[in-house]
C-alpha cells in the first residue's frame, strides 16, 4: 500500500535543507511526498538537493510560522505551511502530516482543522523513551500547559489505548509524574488527579518520579506539558553532555582511545536509544488524523525516521483503531467525565 505524506518543508531550525535530505535518505516503503512551502524557495533548494527517484510534488504555502510565535496568533496565517499541510490531511489529499515546526501552532491548528477524537478536549504530545525491556511513553511532553485533573485522566485513557495498539502490551502500568511516590506528594494538580486515576479502569500504579523513566516501574507517565517538557529536555541535555564528556575524555589518552574503539559498538547502542533523531517524531494523540511533531532541531536522520514512523502507524491504522476504542470509552463515560 502506498501512502501520501505531507511534510512541512519550512518547519524546524534546519529547514528546508534537512527536510529534503531526510526524504532523500528514506529508503523504506514507497510513498508520495507532498512538500509544503514557498515554491520559489523549494525549487531553489531542489536544484541543489536532488530527490531523483522519489515521488514528490510541491504544494504552495507562502506563510511560515516562526518557532517563537504565539499559537493563537499563528492561526491568522491561513496560508502557513502548517495549516496548508493539515488541510491536505483533512481533505484526504494526504494520509499524515509531519512537521518540525512550532508545537503549539501545530496543536492549535490541528484542533481547528482536523478536530479531536470523541470526548477529548486537548491532544497531548506522546514521546517514547527507551525503557529497559519495553518502551516508556511520556505525555504530555509540551503541547499543553496548565492542564486540569480531568485532562490528565483523558491523556492517560488515550495513552493506555495507544500503547496497547503500538506495542502490543495489555494493561500497561500508568503513573502520574510527581516529586515523590507517596500519594501526598505533588502539586495541587497531581493531588487532585490521583483519586480520579484510582477510580478509573486504568492499571494505575500511583506516583512515580522522573528517575523512574528507566526503572520499568511503569510504561506510561502522565504529566502537565510544562513539567513533562522540562523532564524531557533535562534528560536530553544530560545525554548530550555525557556523550560530549566521553568524547573529550577518550581523545586525551591513548589507552582510552583504544578502549573507546573496543567499546564503541556498546556506546553506540546505548546512546542510540536516547537520541531523539532515532525516534523521529512524537504523535499528537487524539487528533482526528495522523499528525507527527519532530524536534525543532531535527536533521535529516530524524526526518527520515519520522517518515518510517508515519508509515508504520498508517499501516497499523492506529488513528482509526484508536477512534473506535475511544468511542466505546466515551459511551462508558470515562472520556467524557470532566
Amino acid at each position: 500500500m502506498s501512502f501520501r505524506l505531507a511534510l512541512d518543508a519550512m518547519g524546524g531550525d534546519y529547514a528546508p535543507e534537512e527536510i529534503l535530505k531526510g526524504i532523500q535518505e528514506y529508503q523504506g516503503e514507497k510513498c508520495e511526498f507532498l512538500l509544503v512551502g514557498p515554491q520559489g524557495i523549494l525549487e531553489k533548494e531542489l536544484s541543489v538537493i536532488s530527490l531523483k527517484g522519489k515521488d514528490f510534488s510541491l504544494v504552495p504555502a507562502e506563510e511560515i510560522v516562526s518557532m517563537n510565535e504565539v499559537p493563537s496568533l499563528s492561526l491568522r496565517k491561513k496560508n502557513s505551511t502548517i495549516q496548508v499541510g493539515l488541510r491536505l490531511v483533512a481533505e484526504n489529499e494526504a494520509n499524515a502530516f509531519i512537521s518540525a515546526g512550532n508545537t503549539g501552532a501545530i496543536m492549535a491548528a490541528s484542533i481547528i482543522i482536523l478536530g479531536t477524537l470523541p470526548g477529548l478536549k486537548r491532544p497531548p504530545l506522546a514521546v517514547p523513551l527507551p525503557g529497559k525491556t519495553r518502551p516508556v511513553l511520556l505525555l504530555d511532553a509540551g503541547a499543553n500547559v496548565d492542564c486540569s485533573p480531568q485532562q490528565l485522566l483523558q491523556f492517560a485513557l488515550l495513552a493506555d489505548q495507544y500503547y496497547r495498539l503500538s506495542f502490543g502490551i495489555e494493561s500497561p502500568r500508568i503513573a502520574l509524574l510527581s516529586n515523590g511516590e507517596e500519594p501526598s506528594k505533588g502539586n495541587s494538580l497531581i493531588k487532585e488527579a490521583f483519586p480520579l486515576f484510582e477510580k478509573s479502569s486504568l492499571n494505575f500504579v500511583g506516583n512515580l518520579e522522573a528517575r523512574d523513566f528507566f526503572s520499568q516501574k511503569g510504561e506510561i507517565f502522565v504529566a502537565d506539558g510544562f513539567p513533562g517538557n522540562i523532564a524531557l529536555k533535562a534528560m536530553e541535555g544530560v545525554g548530550e553532555e555525557i556523550l560530549s564528556r566521553l568524547k573529550q575524555g577518550i581523545s586525551r589518552n591513548l589507552r582510552f582511545k583504544l578502549g573507546g574503539l573496543l567499546l564503541k559498538p556498546l556506546f553506540s547502542s546505548i546512546l542510540k536509544g536516547f537520541d531523539y533523531s532515532e525516534v523521529g517524531a512524537a504523535p499528537l494523540l487524539g487528533i482526528n488524523g495522523l499528525v507527527l511533531v519532530c524536534h525543532g532541531r531535527s536533521r535529516a536522520r530524524a526526518i527520515k525516521n519520522s517518515i518510517t514512523q508515519a508509515i508504520e502507524l498508517l499501516e497499523k491504522n492506529t488513528v482509526g483503531k484508536l477512534k473506535d476504542l475511544l468511542e466505546k470509552d466515551s459511551q462508558g463515560g470515562e472520556m467524557t467525565n470532566g
